[in-house]
This record gives C-alpha cells, sequence and structure tokens, in this order.
C-alpha cells in the first residue's frame, strides 16, 4: 500500500505537480516513525536518501538532521559511513554551510557509482556558490574524463550530466547585466531534454534575472 502511495506522488511530482513532494514526505514520515520502513530491522541507504531529499526539498533542515541522526544505525554497516557522510554533505549545502560540504564529501568512499555521480555534482554546485573557479574547471574536465570511461552507466544518464557540466560552464561566464545571454541560458536550459540537477541550475539563472 505505502509503495503504491510513493510511486503515484512520485509520478504526479514528476508531471509537475508539486503540491505531492509535501503527500510524499507524510508517507515516508509515516513510514519511519512506526518503523515499517525498516526491512528485517535495516533502512536501505537508497531509501535513506530518498526520504533526506524530499525533507530537504520541502525546507525541513532540523527534521532531516533528526532523521539522519535517529536512523543512520538501521543502514547495513557496510553502506552507513558512506550514507551519513553523503547525506550529511546535502543537508549542510541547503544549509549554504559551502565548506562542511566539500568536507564531508571527502569522506565518501567513490566504489559506489551512485555516490560518485552525486558528489560530483553536489560538488559543482558548491564550488559555483563559492566562486572556486579553478576547482570548478578541473572538476568539469575530470567528471567528464569520468562519464566517457564509465560506459556501465547508461546512455541517457551520462546524457544528462554531461548537459549539466556544458550548461554550468555557460552559466559562468554570464553577467547578471547580459539580459540577452540570461535569456538565451535559460531558453536553451528549458530546450534540453535531460539535464541532472536542472532546479539548482534554473534557480541560479532565476538569479541571475533580478
Amino acid at each position: 500500500m505505502y509503495t503504491s502511495a510513493i510511486n503515484y506522488c512520485v509520478r504526479k511530482i514528476n508531471k509537475g505537480n508539486s503540491k505531492f513532494l509535501q503527500e510524499l514526505f507524510e508517507v515516508y514520515r509515516e513510514l519511519t516513525e512506526s518503523k515499517i520502513v525498516l526491512l528485517d530491522g535495516e533502512l536501505s541507504p537508497w531509501t535513506f536518501q530518498n526520504i533526506v531529499v524530499v525533507a530537504l526539498r520541502l525546507g525541513r533542515y532540523s527534521w532531516t538532521e533528526d532523521f539522519i541522526t535517529n536512523y543512520k544505525r538501521y543502514i547495513p554497516e557496510h553502506y552507513r559511513e558512506n550514507a551519513v557522510s553523503y547525506n550529511l554533505a546535502r543537508l549542510r549545502f541547503y544549509q549554504k554551510e559551502y565548506e562542511n560540504v566539500i568536507e564531508l564529501l571527502s569522506e565518501v568512499e567513490y566504489e559506489e557509482i551512485s555516490y560518485n555521480l552525486g558528489s560530483k555534482v553536489l560538488l559543482m554546485a558548491t564550488y559555483y556558490e563559492i566562486d572556486e573557479v579553478e576547482p570548478l574547471y578541473f572538476l568539469f574536465e575530470s567528471f567528464r574524463a569520468y562519464l566517457n570511461r564509465h560506459k556501465d552507466i547508461p546512455l541517457q544518464r551520462r546524457n544528462n550530466y554531461k548537459n549539466l557540466i556544458k550548461l554550468t560552464k555557460k552559466l559562468m561566464k554570464v553577467s547578471s547585466e547580459d539580459k540577452d545571454a540570461i535569456g538565451k541560458l535559460k531558453n536553451e536550459v528549458s530546450n534540453t531534454k535531460g539535464i541532472a540537477n536542472v532546479e539548482w541550475l534554473t534557480e541560479k539563472i532565476a538569479e541571475l534575472e533580478k
């Protein structure tokens, strides 16, 4: 029943109906408080991450911190350290504690492709926020090389990350005073199918428009 409710909310959110984000949060909150979310006493690191993502998108930072603190012990030991470091880094990013983000991401082991990709995306956004230009351009190149090397990542997913790299590079070159360039970049983002972290990219363009 809960799985059906989660899938229904996710479909609605993916179609642009943002009010179902709150509905999804309420389902996850009920699952965690009742411990139904646990399977044989354990919490999947990916379910853990999904719950964090939803809570952060709703601005529930204190709730997220409490959730990470109280439920990390249920994550299987093999995944626990990475899951906690990575999801704490996401929380610190939302809280604009960017130096802590970089420190926490340095603790994540990159054997798992999902963490590797997510960490690179988060680090890219962090470098942009604190105007670390040289590390950001180095990351662009190393990230692109990683995507080209890992053919085991589905092609569409690789393209989504490559689109993010390309458009973030363009974002770096746009001045807030150049309204034409901002408009062109905004249109390109709108017309590009498949961009990783597109919400952040759209937000940064909106800030330039002000």
